[in-house]
């Protein structure tokens, strides 16, 4: 009987507590809805991006937007014979810790903060799309999306000096607090995981919305326009935004 506080306190230190992945803000990015191209469109797509996974990313996009009737290729001719709209895409990704994941450790360790609030992390996408006709080579439109999205997690690797808050009167915690506000890259693979398949299919809708109307005529592409207007699928500034240039490209 003894020893049972050493073997509880073990069993605290080696079991932490945990949190899985959760990303409170997705639903931010998911299309209620698939608002899909009247003509198809054939697009080349010209990927910029750091790192392999955003190359994954832009990829994913382009899948993504066979279901919105428009072809896509990376593969982008020197004279474009086959792509109506070339588009050049940019993903620039960026994981941040959290100062509050300090105090999720200590004092949070007393009633074991990490398991049901887990650490605060934050990960954010940049994303550029610039649209050219292929053929004219004339800028047809912009998209920027700031993707901002809020993650919580917390596993073994960072929580057991949690679970030595007790026998270590503290310390462990303290000091595990100071490590925990930097972001702990093992998460990055989970929000890969949770995240592109949302974010890539939010970005082929964007696509296509801003080609909604591309090769129709001037008036149709206003009536169209003020349709997706009607229809709560843009907002009220976007739909100026674009009708002014649509007016200023006559």
């Amino acid at each position: 009987m003894k020893h049972l506080p050493i073997f509880a306190s073990a069993v605290a230190i080696l079991t932490g507590c945990t949190h899985p992945l959760t990303v409170k803000n997705l639903n931010n990015y998911k299309n209620p809805s698939v608002i899909a191209l009247q003509e198809r469109l054939r697009l080349g797509i010209r990927p910029t991006a750091p790192d392999l996974q955003g190359h994954r990313l832009i990829h994913q996009v382009s899948r993504d937007l066979l279901k919105y009737n428009a072809e896509s290729s990376t593969a982008v001719d020197d004279d474009n014979t086959y792509i109506d709209v070339i588009a050049d895409i940019s993903i620039v990704p960026e994981y941040k810790g959290s100062g509050w994941n300090f105090w999720v450790d200590f004092p949070g360790f007393l009633i074991w903060t990490p398991a049901w609030h887990g650490y605060n992390y934050q990960a954010n996408y940049d994303i550029d799309v610039r649209l050219n006709d292929a053929k004219t080579g004339k800028l047809i439109n912009t998209i920027f999306v700031p993707v901002r999205l809020d993650v919580k997690h917390a596993d073994i690797s960072r929580t057991w000096t949690t679970g030595a808050g007790y026998p270590t009167l503290g310390l462990a915690p303290l000091i595990g607090g100071l490590v925990t506000m930097n972001y702990d890259p093992t998460v990055t693979p989970l929000v890969n995981q949770e995240v592109d398949p949302i974010v890539s299919d939010y970005i082929a809708q964007q696509i296509a919305l801003t080609l909604h109307y591309y090769k129709s005529a001037p008036r149709d592409r206003l009536e169209k326009l003020e349709q997706l207007k009607n229809d709560d699928i843009i907002s009220e500034p976007e739909y100026k935004t674009q009708r002014r240039k649509i007016i200023d490209s006559l």
